[in-house]
C-alpha cells in the first residue's frame, strides 16, 4: 500500500550530485576538480580563514560550543539558516525573526536534508554552533537550476545555526497543536483522537447492513490526499479504485487506524500526523523550489517534514 502512495524519504542524489554528468565519470571528475580550484581561488583571495573538508566544502565555526552535544544518527534537529551565491545573491534564509527553527531528521546515509553540504555538515557540528559553509556546486545544486534564484553550477554561501535536538514526544505535541488549530480554524467538528494522534471522522456511514471492516478484510477505496491546510490533493485516485488489507504491515499506520469498523460506501476523513503516515521526508532549502524539485522527480511527495497530512476515502466494497 505504501507504494501507491509513492512515499519519499530521501532527497534523489541525483540532483545533490550531478544529475546529468553521472554517467560520465570522468567529466564529472573534471567538474569537480574545475569547482574545487575555483572555490580554493574565492577562499585564497578573499583571505578567508575557513578549513577544507574532505568531502570538499570549506567550513568557519563562528560560534563555538565548548563540550556540546553532538549530533546522532536519526537525530530530529531545528536550524536557521541564510543562503547566497559566492556572488552575494540571496537564495534563501529562515532565521529566528521568521519563528521555529527548521526540523529535519538527520540520516547519515540517506541525505534528508538539501543542499548535501548542510547534511554533511551536521556531523562536524554541536547543538548550539554557528558555521559558515562555502560550497561547490557538486554539494549544492549542481547543474538544477531554478530562474535566477538558482543558475546551474552555483557555489554557495551558507550560514547554518544548529539550534537544538527535538524529542520525537516534543514533535508530536508540536504537529497535535497544528491538527488542534486546524480543526478550530475549519469549524470541523466529528472528529475522534482515535489511536497515536490519528483523527478520525466518519462522514457518511455507508451501508450499515454490510459488515464492519476488520483486520484480514480488503478493502477497495478511492482517496485524495492533502498536506494539512491545502487546498490541492498531493496524491489522489478518484476516477478509480486502490485496495488494501486492513492490519497489513506494509500500509500506513493511519490507514489501519482509520480503516476500522468502516461499512461499504462508507466515508471517512483521517487526519494523520507524520509519524503515522509518511515519516521521515526530506527537507529541502530553500522552501522556495521544494515544488519545482517535486514535479521534476527529485521528490516523489511534496509533504514537508513532520506536516500532518488529511485523507479522505470512500470505501466501495470490503472483502
Amino acid at each position: 500500500m505504501k507504494r501507491v502512495f509513492t512515499t519519499a524519504i530521501a532527497v534523489s542524489l541525483g540532483v545533490l550530485m550531478t544529475s546529468c554528468l553521472q554517467d560520465k565519470e570522468s567529466a564529472y571528475e573534471k567538474q569537480v576538480k574545475k569547482e574545487d580550484q575555483e572555490l580554493a581561488n574565492y577562499i585564497s583571495q578573499n583571505g578567508i580563514d575557513a578549513e577544507k573538508t574532505t568531502a570538499g566544502y570549506y567550513y568557519d565555526l563562528i560560534e563555538d560550543v565548548e563540550d556540546g552535544q553532538k549530533f546522532n544518527d536519526e537525530d530530529i534537529i531545528g536550524i536557521y539558516y541564510e543562503m547566497e551565491t559566492l556572488e552575494g545573491a540571496f537564495v534563501g534564509s529562515h532565521t529566528e525573526e521568521d519563528g521555529a527553527p527548521i526540523m529535519f531528521k538527520y540520516d547519515v546515509g540517506g541525505q534528508t536534508l538539501a543542499p548535501i553540504a548542510m547534511n554533511l555538515a551536521v556531523s562536524m557540528a554541536e547543538v548550539g554552533e554557528t558555521m559558515e559553509l562555502y560550497v561547490p556546486s557538486y554539494l549544492a545544486y549542481s547543474d538544477y537550476n531554478y530562474g535566477q534564484l538558482i543558475p546551474k553550477y552555483s557555489h554557495m554561501k551558507i550560514r547554518v545555526h544548529f539550534e537544538k535536538i527535538f524529542a520525537p514526544q516534543e514533535v508530536a505535541v508540536l504537529e497535535d497543536e497544528m491538527i488542534q488549530q486546524y480543526l478550530t480554524q475549519e469549524n470541523l467538528e466529528g472528529f475522534e483522537n482515535v489511536e497515536d494522534g490519528v483523527y478520525v471522522r466518519v462522514t457518511d456511514p455507508g451501508d450499515e447492513t454490510s459488515d464492519a471492516s476488520k483486520n484480514g478484510n480488503t478493502l477497495r477505496f478511492s482517496f485524495e490526499m492533502f498536506a494539512l491546510g491545502e487546498d490541492e490533493a498531493f496524491s489522489k485516485v478518484t476516477d478509480n479504485t486502490v485496495t488494501t488489507k486492513l492490519g497489513d504491515d506494509d500500509n500506513y499506520d493511519f490507514l489501519n487506524i482509520g480503516f476500522k469498523d468502516l461499512h461499504e460506501e462508507a466515508k471517512v476523513e483521517i487526519i494523520s500526523p507524520s509519524a503515522a503516515a509518511f515519516g521521515n521526508t526530506a527537507q529541502v532549502l530553500p522552501d522556495a523550489i521544494r515544488e519545482d524539485y517535486y514535479e521534476k522527480g527529485y521528490l516523489s511527495v511534496i509533504v514537508r517534514p513532520f506536516t500532518p497530512i488529511l485523507f479522505k476515502a470512500e470505501i466501495e466494497s470490503i472483502d
